[in-house]
């Protein structure tokens, strides 16, 4: 559990007996994050984390970085969303407790990546 952003932890702990449903929460939280702090209430996904993260002119940002490891940053949100959530919420869960974990571990570093963007214009 340490290793886990707080706010991940009340999922985690009923991680056992629906990865499934710990998974998808994790992915509507931190949209609803992201989309809290940005103001893009009407963004979801993929269009939200580009308006969010990428770019010179997003809206969040991280701080001493260069541009290559922001866009870098950037690309994981929408690239975790094409590649794990969209699979995961159009089709029945796989079963494979493996592969959940680690999927559960890509969120939760999403998580500690938001919490460390800050507001461009602040």
């Amino acid at each position: 559990m340490a290793l886990l952003d707080a706010r991940l932890i009340e999922l985690a702990l009923d991680f056992d007996k629906n990865p499934d449903h710990a998974i998808i929460s994790g992915y509507r939280k931190i949209e609803s994050i992201v989309r809290e702090r940005t103001g893009l209430e009407h963004e979801s996904s993929v269009k939200l984390f580009a308006k969010a993260f990428q770019g010179d002119d997003s809206i969040l940002c991280w701080k001493n970085l260069d541009s290559g490891e922001c866009r870098g940053r950037a690309s994981l949100f929408s690239s975790v969303f094409m590649a794990y959530r969209n699979n995961r919420a159009h089709q029945e869960p796989r079963r494979n407790l493996g592969d959940d974990i680690r999927e559960f571990m890509l969120i939760n570093q999403l998580f500690i990546l938001e919490s460390a963007a800050v507001i461009r214009y602040a």
